[in-house]
């Protein structure tokens, strides 16, 4: 298995590279033949890169130590799930994990034989034959994961997978989070082929794609949230680590292109913004590979340092270098057909909107690359934390979700400002009404408050969108039940865009409320006492220890009151490795608050250590207000990507 892994990985580069070399050169010579060539060379390198990942994870889960990578990130007390998951558990396998997927989407994205009439897919396979050959480059000459162990090494047992990495979301989160990032690659490849080609509508090649990728992408993202939330034991689940800062990059670039390329398709505006956010949501992508593999940030996420920082940096170099010139010598093939009329259109309100998103890209960027910058220039590395992102950050996110509330109610070309806000009265009255209250709550929190109070605002317009819709259609169905079903399925693209809307909204809401109404307390209790948090009391009733396979755990039995009634049993746990302790979390969901407790520590000072029963237990207690409705609001947006990707209108 490890040769034929290790021979299939060199072919695909080998393929590969000739793609690149000879479909560039077919393209410009419109020789068809060797177009169609390159196209199946790519075809080829695709089928290969899955071979060289089937035969990594057998390696994994026949314990196959020969193989270094396998000895480094597993062991055998590991379950087979978490076996194959262990593929993805360290630099060489997700780089390979990285290729394949990304190899998977090119594959099908050049696959249909009869689209090689349009031209626009002559330059398609060299463009896309770029961003493979580079990731596979590396994989071959960098991060080899078919290295192996010295001939004369006797190995028995592997050095075994990180234990924060073994759990069930991390068998599914790095696969959606590369998804998302390597789907971005076939809008990327689309742009450089309509540069080289002159195609002007190329747009409609790419819709599905990209809203795929950011689907892909977005639910990657929510379920790091949530795997940080219940396997790290801090309370939170985003702390703007720069890993997590790495993956969110990329999703706010190509949020404004989904919907700048919308004023494309109807207007005609935008070229230059949507060929270069295209461009730049990849070039992203790759800019956070490079920040979690290169070691020039610390993070919870991140891998061990190695020496391909520089690779990544020069590959980015050349990207940008070439995009930017490639775009300015086609400026003039980029000019609108039509210009914005009006200050107050819809064109206008896409034009702020992706002005916000790139500044919240760029804030998010410098505060990634400062403390990288000031240890460059002073020699000491500057921290920039929460606080930073969250002070910048929370007015631009408030100012989206006022752009959110206005967008679907001001027309293309130009609307009146009046009637618009005469359409918003009620939602806008319901909204201020909710900030007023949460603002005489709390008053230190009135930014909280509002962003809060334009979210609900949101939701009720939406709503309003879609009753208004279906009374106009109740004269034609029996009743306005089937007058919502015929409107939701004659404006399913629309629909499904209100979806996302409206889940945005419920996650904004829900974030802010987590975040700035949240009540944490560190407590210290012996078996037998209670201390209170909030409105509830916790009370510990025992502290059991439990012998696994692979750790060995302490257990500690808490019982949770709401005045005189049990609202929770819950039990944190503290896990011993072999070379790690870590923390499980116990957690109570509710609609309005969660519980949430992280066993953090014995205090065994100047006490006998060998009776847990007599010692003090340290527990971090969280509660925190409406977070099941991050997780809710966060379905609703994956579900209307769906149906929007189910059906899309004519024009």
């Amino acid at each position: 298995m490890i040769d034929l892994g290790h021979f299939a990985q060199v072919s695909a580069f080998t393929l590969c590279v000739y793609s690149l070399v000879f479909g560039f050169i077919a393209a410009k010579k419109q020789n068809i033949k060797s177009i169609i060539s390159a196209r199946n060379a790519l075809l080829a390198s695709s089928l290969f890169s899955w071979i060289a990942f089937i035969c990594l994870a057998l390696a994994f889960v026949r314990n196959d130590y020969r193989y270094l990578y396998v000895w480094q990130t597993s062991d055998n007390s590991m379950p087979w799930y978490y076996l194959i998951s262990a593929v993805w558990g360290g630099m060489a396998g997700s780089m390979l994990l990285w290729a394949t997927i990304m190899s998977g989407f090119v594959a099908v994205a050049i696959f249909k034989k009869e689209n090689y009439s349009k031209r626009i897919y002559h330059w398609l396979t060299p463009s896309l034959a770029i961003a493979q050959t580079f990731f596979l480059l590396v994989i071959n000459f960098f991060t080899n994961p078919f290295q192996l162990v010295p001939a004369n090494a006797i190995i028995n047992d592997g050095n075994g997978l990180n234990p924060l990495l073994q759990n069930p979301s991390m068998m599914i989160h790095p696969p959606l989070l590369y998804c998302g990032f390597t789907g971005f690659v076939i809008p990327f490849g689309f742009a450089l082929a309509a540069l080289f080609s002159l195609e002007t509508n190329w747009l409609k090649y790419v819709h599905k794609w990209t809203l795929t990728a950011w689907m892909f992408l977005t639910a990657g993202i929510i379920l790091g949230g949530n795997w940080a939330y219940i396997e790290l034991g801090w309370g939170g689940f985003w702390a703007w680590d720069p890993v997590e800062n790495a993956s969110f990059l990329p999703w706010l670039t190509a949020t404004a292109f989904l919907h700048s390329a919308m004023a494309q398709e109807q207007r005609g505006v935008f070229k230059t913004w949507n060929v270069s956010l295209a461009i730049t949501t990849y070039i992203l992508t790759v800019f956070g590979t490079f920040l979690t593999r290169s070691g020039i940030v610390q993070s919870v996420h991140a891998f061990a340092e190695a020496d391909i920082g520089i690779v990544f940096v020069t590959y980015i170099v050349i990207l940008i270098v070439f995009s930017v010139g490639l775009i300015i010598y086609r400026k003039k093939e980029l000019q609108p057909e039509n210009n914005i009329e009006s200050l107050f259109s819809r064109e206008t309100l896409f034009l702020f909107n992706n002005l916000i998103f790139l500044s919240i890209a760029f804030t998010v960027m410098w505060g990634v690359l400062f403390p990288v910058i000031s240890e460059a220039v002073t020699g000491e590395k500057a921290v920039v934390g929460p606080p930073f992102f969250n002070q910048v950050t929370a007015p631009m996110f408030i100012a989206l979700l006022i752009l959110m509330l206005l967008g679907p109610f001001v027309s293309w070309k130009s609307d009146n400002f009046t009637n618009v806000m005469k359409q918003l009265l009620p939602s806008f009255i319901f909204g201020l009404i909710v900030s007023l209250v949460l603002i005489y709550l709390k008053p230190s929190y009135v930014l909280a408050a509002f962003g809060i109070g334009i979210g609900v605002a949101v939701i009720f317009s939406l709503e309003k969108i879609v009753r208004t819709s279906a009374v106009k259609r109740r004269k034609e169905e029996e009743n306005l039940i089937d007058a919502y079903k015929k409107t939701i399925r004659s404006k399913s693209r629309r629909f499904g865009g209100h979806v996302v809307h409206f889940g945005v909204a419920i996650m904004a809401i829900a974030i802010t409320a987590s975040y700035v109404y949240k009540t944490e307390k560190d407590i210290t209790l012996e078996i037998g006492q209670k201390a209170s948090v909030g409105a509830y009391d916790f009370v510990l009733d025992d502290v059991v220890e439990a012998q696994q396979s692979s750790y060995h755990a302490v257990v500690a039995k808490v019982s949770v009151f709401k005045g005189d009634k049990k609202v929770a049993d819950l039990s944190p746990e503290r896990r011993a490795y072999a070379r790690e302790v870590t923390t499980e979390v116990a957690l109570e969901m509710g609609l309005l608050n969660d519980l949430y407790v992280a066993f953090a520590g014995i205090d065994i000072a100047g006490r006998d250590s060998s009776d847990l029963k007599n010692l003090p237990l340290i527990f971090k207690i969280y509660i925190n207000p409406l977070q099941v409705w991050l997780w809710f609001g966060s379905i609703l947006v994956i579900l209307g990507t769906f149906v929007v990707l189910l059906k899309r209108e004519a024009k």
